[in-house]
């Protein structure tokens, strides 16, 4: 499932959302990562710890597309703060907000100036799990945007298309996966289906801490993403990062 079905009436105007193909870009991103150093040590022993020198690279290349876009837009070279492993990384000395989802060669960027925010998508895969956790997890992604439908008659899209509803949540309220999961009932003697749908559509719903969901079109990838972020409202803009665009000259 594609399309932007909400975008219109769901983001801040300050929002951007990068979308990069590596099959594309990532000869060039390791180019511009080589001679300008654009990560960081910590980033560098992440890296190296990879025993996958395919997945490396792409690790890397995904990475100099953040770095990238974070430079064009605070204006000047970005450093991380230290986090916790369930807490999202922040800019150091930037009050703005970004979140960063790879799977295989496409890489989506979020990027806003204030506020919180996460994205996350999935390229078609094989989901195998069991069958009552798999229907409670479509059940809370359909509660937290229901006027976008999952995908019907496609399964597997199906439930990446849930999937990235939950982990976009997750990410943008900064907390592990697993956490968020047991906070819906999807894991740990979950209460049942009727409850879980009620608790996804109160994370949403919370005005102490409000949000609001989106599908993103990803173009010709066969995948499903899913942007969630704080108000107020108003409209992303979208961009394919490219060899062809400027920020990826030399």
């Amino acid at each position: 499932m594609t399309g932007n079905a909400r975008a219109a009436l769901a983001f801040s105007g300050d929002t951007d959302v990068w979308i990069v193909d590596l099959a594309a870009s990532a000869a060039a991103l390791l180019a511009i990562e080589k001679t300008r150093g654009l990560l960081t040590e910590a980033e560098h022993a992440r890296a190296e710890r990879m025993m996958n020198a395919q997945l490396r690279e792409r690790w890397i290349a995904a990475h100099s597309a953040l770095h990238i876009v974070l430079r064009d837009r605070i204006g000047r070279a970005v450093h991380f703060a230290e986090a916790a492993a369930t807490a999202k990384p922040r800019v150091i000395g930037w009050s703005g907000d970004f979140s960063l989802s790879h799977t295989g060669d496409l890489v989506l960027i979020a990027v806003r100036d204030e506020g919180q925010i996460g994205i996350d998508a999935e390229l078609r895969r094989r989901v195998r799990i069991g069958d009552e956790r798999r229907d409670l997890i479509e059940i809370a992604g359909a509660a937290m945007l229901p006027d976008v439908p999952l995908p019907v008659g496609d399964p597997e899209m199906s439930i990446l298309a849930a999937w990235t509803r939950l982990e976009a949540m997750a990410k943008m309220r900064a907390t592990g996966i697993g956490a968020f999961l047991e906070t819906l009932g999807i894991i740990a003697n979950g209460p049942g289906a009727d409850a879980v749908a009620a608790r996804a559509h109160q994370l949403i719903a919370d005005e102490a801490k409000p949000a609001e969901l989106a599908v993103i079109d990803v173009g010709d990838f066969d995948a499903v993403a899913t942007l969630a972020t704080s108000p107020p409202a108003g409209s992303p803009r979208l961009h394919h990062l490219s060899t062809a665009h400027g920020l990826l000259a030399n």
